[in-house]
């Protein structure tokens, strides 16, 4: 598939541009930080001895992560091959 897209020197132009540019990088964050920071997490708290108030706050975190992604209708593994 090929997409010409022009811009101009306007500065929303140039913006728009830096996001299309890096829109497979922010993809891979985003695939990173949903599917493997919350296991690198664990596995911190794991060596922290860590309580089950903290795990708990940790899925909190996540479900607020999570949640996020929900409300913007984001679904990395349709971003990521």
């Amino acid at each position: 598939m090929k997409t010409v897209i022009e811009y101009s020197d306007s500065l929303d132009d140039q913006m728009e541009l830096k996001r299309v540019m890096k829109a497979t990088d922010m993809a891979c964050v985003l695939f990173e930080i949903q599917i493997n920071m919350k296991k690198k997490m664990v596995h911190m708290l794991d060596a922290y001895n860590a309580t089950d108030a903290e795990y708990d706050l940790l899925d909190k975190v996540w479900e607020c992560i999570n949640d996020e992604f929900e409300s913007h209708k984001i679904h990395v593994d349709e971003l990521i091959d």
